[in-house]
């Protein structure tokens, strides 16, 4: 994933809604995604959460089919306070989400690629203590991406 490929979009919101909402409209209006992707988005949330209770920040990785993407991207969204999203896998528990990582991926065989390197970052103890650290600047934090995500 080349560095045109991630986009960070700072956000100061209070739901994990608004998160999604916010950051499916960037989408849309970037032309990365179709008009509906948003309410897709949210529509697979609410059935198939993707918060994970990474130490130290929860993180969140919503997505939805491909069909609903017309250009590769990951948009990372740094949150200035940490809103609540069910956990994946068990969505009558909460996490304390910092980071979305929200996948607009329009082939299926990279979507789960995609999501299986994400899976691998924050499975590594050196990138999530790197995302705790981070500097608050969109370059450092794109860099720290694509260094650990391949493809």
């Amino acid at each position: 994933m080349d560095n045109s490929e991630i986009e960070v979009l700072k956000l100061n919101v209070s739901t994990d809604k608004e998160a999604l909402k916010y950051m499916g409209d960037f989408l849309v209006f970037q032309g990365i995604a179709e008009k509906t992707f948003p309410e897709k988005v949210m529509e697979r949330e609410m059935e198939l959460p993707t918060g994970l209770p990474v130490q130290p920040y929860g993180v969140a990785i919503p997505h939805t089919d491909p069909e609903y993407v017309i250009q590769r991207q990951l948009l990372v969204a740094p949150l200035k306070h940490p809103v609540v999203f069910a956990q994946m896998g068990d969505r009558d528990q909460h996490v304390k989400v910092s980071f979305v990582f929200m996948l607009a991926i329009p082939d299926s065989g990279e979507h789960l690629s995609l999501m299986r390197d994400l899976f691998n970052c924050f499975e590594d103890d050196q990138f999530n203590q790197a995302l705790a650290n981070w500097d608050g600047k969109k370059s450092s934090l794109k860099r720290l991406i694509q260094r650990h995500i391949h493809g």
